[in-house]
């Protein structure tokens, strides 16, 4: 299942259900983003743990004399949703409380934190109604020193199983500062995003690509200031030499580039014959990015509105109606004014109400 999609059942669950939602990718896909993301979208708070460094104890909280009744009791830990620590305004009434790699957790643990999973209590405390629970796991194979759990409580989570997918991790990208670069070659080379070592190779120094490390090059190539053979140095140790060689080659070798959408909104002329290049090259993979990007930055002034016009004029008819689906579905409090101030609109306008009812 791709992200997009474990994100729409998450929140389904989330509203409909007291199911537990667990995720399970290879490395550096995104689950826990997933999960904080659909928070965020929800109006709902998170908390997230890291499960396995956290010991039994830790769940079951600290035990406290009550003379009077002459029994002990648990004080419930800081960091659970509990019905009592919302109540005190620790916590929102909603949220998704999410354990992190539940199979890295020691098996007396996971003993602890049956009840908590399985029942939403844990030694006297229930968890406040409105939080839901979510965890994370990585698939259990040779590549991941994981434990495997036992039937009884897999049968209570609805297993989510998600990949990589280019398209998603374009969109994620897009809201995060993205690098022109990196999105170039990810388009021309769709099967780096995640490379799955095999098993002999898991060693701390045979790194391979994940969409995780896409993101953190994306980060050191927008902020730092570096000579190439640094930065290649330095991106060889996020995505392992083979990665690097292939990106670096892409860059100096490659034909064609993503306009920069800043500039076409600015001002298309400074990027007209960049974009004709790409119509006549028929790159319209990059053209695909670029016109995301544009709808990303569009504010509906009259300067973007001019300039908006006259690249699509420029555009065949397909990536015409491509800009105005992405702008009723990314903007849609702009979609009427903006529309109505380019000179396609009224020729597809009937096609365009197709797309976005």
């Amino acid at each position: 299942m791709r992200i997009s999609e474990a994100k729409i059942s998450i929140k389904q669950l989330y509203i409909n259900t007291d199911c537990v939602t667990a995720l399970v990718s290879e490395r550096g896909v995104g689950k826990t983003s997933a999960f904080e993301q659909c928070a965020c979208e929800l109006g709902i708070g998170y908390m997230g743990l890291y499960a396995a460094a956290m010991e039994g104890p830790d769940f079951m909280g600290l035990p406290d004399k009550d003379r009077e009744k002459g029994i002990t009791r648990y004080l419930a830990p800081q960091f659970l949703p509990t019905c009592n620590a919302v109540e005190e305004g620790l916590f929102p009434s909603n949220g998704l409380l999410v354990l992190e790699e539940i199979n890295r957790v020691p098996t007396d643990t996971v003993s602890v934190l049956y009840p908590l999973l399985l029942e939403r209590k844990i030694n006297g405390h229930s968890l406040a109604p409105g939080w839901k629970i979510g965890v994370t796991m990585n698939p259990d194979t040779l590549n991941y020193s994981v434990n495997s759990l036992d039937d009884a409580m897999i049968d209570r989570f609805v297993t989510i199983e998600i990949t990589a997918n280019l398209e998603d991790y374009i969109a994620y990208s897009l809201q995060n500062s993205p690098c022109d670069d990196v999105l170039a070659y990810l388009t021309a080379c769709p099967d780096m995003l995640l490379r799955v070592k095999k098993a002999a190779d898991s060693t701390a120094t045979a790194k391979s690509p994940t969409p995780r490390g896409w993101t953190r090059v994306q980060q050191l190539l927008n902020n730092c200031s570096l000579p190439e053979k640094l930065m290649q140095e330095l991106i060889s140790g996020i995505l392992g030499p083979e990665a690097a060689a292939s990106f670096f080659g892409y860059l100096k070798n490659r034909e064609y580039t993503i306009p920069s959408a800043e500039a076409l909104l600015a001002d298309y002329e400074t990027v007209r014959s960049q974009i004709k290049k790409l119509v006549q090259g028929g790159r319209f993979d990059l053209l695909s990015i670029m016109l995301k990007k544009t709808v990303h930055l569009i504010d509906g002034s009259d300067t973007q509105c001019r300039n908006l016009d006259c690249m699509l004029s420029d555009l065949p008819e397909e990536f015409q109606l491509l800009f105005f689906k992405t702008l009723a579905n990314e903007k849609p409090e702009l979609f009427l004014d903006v529309a109505q101030q380019t000179s396609v609109f009224s020729a597809l306008s009937n096609q365009i109400l197709n797309l976005v009812s």
